[in-house]
């Protein structure tokens, strides 16, 4: 499985082909399923495909607290997700699990002796 993907400060991991569970997710009023959206630029993060988007915080235990965005099942072809300023990315039929990329700050680094 093992497939990721990066796409500005998304991450998204191929994973296990679950069922949608916990909260499904609506598009938007355009028809989009946005993954996330820049608080500056309103630039997003989106799917216009069909898909089905859901949130399951039991699948997404390992994962810090207020990184995962959700899971994305893609059924019956691709599906593309689109930002302004980055180049599309293709997900073939599968289950994807979405989570914010976390910036470390040097004050994060741990230091290793031998």
């Amino acid at each position: 499985m093992n497939e990721t993907f990066a796409q500005g400060d998304l991450l998204i991991e191929r994973v296990a082909d679950v069922e949608p569970s916990g909260t499904l997710l609506a598009p938007d009023a355009t028809g989009a399923w946005v993954l996330a959206e820049g608080e500056f630029t309103g630039h997003r993060h989106a799917i216009y495909d069909r898909v089905t988007m859901f949130r399951d915080e039991a699948l997404a235990r390992e994962i810090p607290a207020g990184l995962y965005v959700g899971h994305v099942k893609v059924e019956g072809g691709s599906a593309q997700i689109h930002h302004q300023e980055h180049a599309p990315i293709s997900l073939a039929e599968g289950t994807y699990r979405v989570r914010r990329q976390r910036e470390l700050e040097p004050r994060d680094a741990v230091l290793v002796s031998d």
